[in-house]
């Protein structure tokens, strides 16, 4: 049963965090206007029209374990919830 939590947990974690490399971060502060900030609670992906795309890998990693956490709390919790 833990197993299930955990891979459930794992796959929505990364599911999230991959997904919020499509969303615009806008809470990063004063930025320069025309670079673009992607992902949450950490920026993993800047778009500049004159240099391109990056990434960054360890942020993206940040990230996912971040959404597994959180995820895997609130899994837990709704199971504790329903039980009773």
């Amino acid at each position: 049963m833990v197993w299930r939590v955990l891979v459930l947990a794992v796959v929505v974690g990364v599911c999230i965090g991959l997904v919020s490399g499509f969303v615009e971060n806008k809470l990063g502060g004063v930025t320069i206007p025309e670079k673009r900030h992607y992902g949450f609670p950490l920026v993993w992906r800047t778009t500049d029209p004159f240099v391109g795309e990056k990434h960054y890998y360890f942020e993206v990693l940040v990230d996912i374990l971040f959404w597994i956490a959180i995820v895997s709390v609130a899994v837990l919790l709704a199971k504790k919830l329903a039980e009773g």
